[in-house]
């Protein structure tokens, strides 16, 4: 990978512009939120993002199967049909791993073990606390962030999703000092309405002006609308 920023510019969007005008090669974001605040969304129009202007990418979902994802994207207007028949997005499901309970799996070292996932100039893990609930041995944790921090320095994306209550306090700090891009996301009252926005709580290696606070809201066949008020 050449640039030095990777563009994720939509048209009508004003996403790419309020993170400085794309995503340093090499990041390593990670998004925070509980339940409901937007971490799914947030990483389905980065990924769309990517695809749209020309990248590869994986998607590792701990929720979707191929289906459900695929329906999912087309109802907020991203349609990654095109880009899965010509393999430029590998999408693989741990659902039904994950929702097995008969034995205990180890996620992190069977993740590693699939080089088609690393070879894709982005990869995205969503959720990736839901794969670490199953799996907390801090060993196998260093050892996963260290082969990421591996990828990122050879100029690959990695965007992971965390909600803090499934992990142990450990555990998310270890998550939270290998980024380089931490953000995280909440609902809050502005206006009289309720309100999803992301805070950049750490952004490495920007190379344009960011928002420190980006309220969005998702819509029906539109997808995510970053809106033009800002939220306090």
């Amino acid at each position: 990978m050449v640039e030095e920023l990777l563009r994720i510019d939509l048209k009508g969007d004003e996403l790419h512009r309020r993170l400085g005008g794309g995503i340093p090669a090499g990041t390593i974001m990670l998004i925070e939120g509980d339940r409901g605040t937007g971490k799914s969304i947030l990483s389905q129009r980065l990924l769309y993002g990517f695809l749209m202007n020309g990248y590869t990418a994986s998607y590792i979902s701990s929720q979707y199967t191929t289906v459900e994802y695929v329906k999912q994207m087309m109802s907020i207007s991203y349609d990654v049909i095109p880009f899965l028949i010509r393999k430029k997005l590998v999408f693989v499901s741990l659902y039904p791993l994950l929702s097995g309970v008969s034995e205990e799996r180890k996620f992190l070292s069977r993740l590693l073990g699939e080089p088609r996932l690393w070879e894709q100039d982005i990869v995205v893990i969503d959720s990736f606390s839901s794969v670490l609930s199953r799996e907390q041995e801090v060993r196998s944790v260093r050892n996963f962030l260290m082969y990421i921090k591996r990828l990122s320095s050879l100029g690959k994306v990695i965007v992971l999703t965390a909600n803090p209550e499934e992990l142990p306090r450990d555990i998310l700090f270890l998550l939270e000092e290998a980024s380089t891009l931490l953000m995280r996301l909440n609902v809050r009252v502005f206006g009289g309405d309720l309100k999803n926005s992301a805070t950049i709580v750490k952004y490495n290696n920007a190379k344009g002006v960011f928002q420190k606070i980006i309220p969005f809201r998702v819509e029906p066949k539109v997808g995510l609308v970053v809106e033009i008020a800002a939220v306090v």
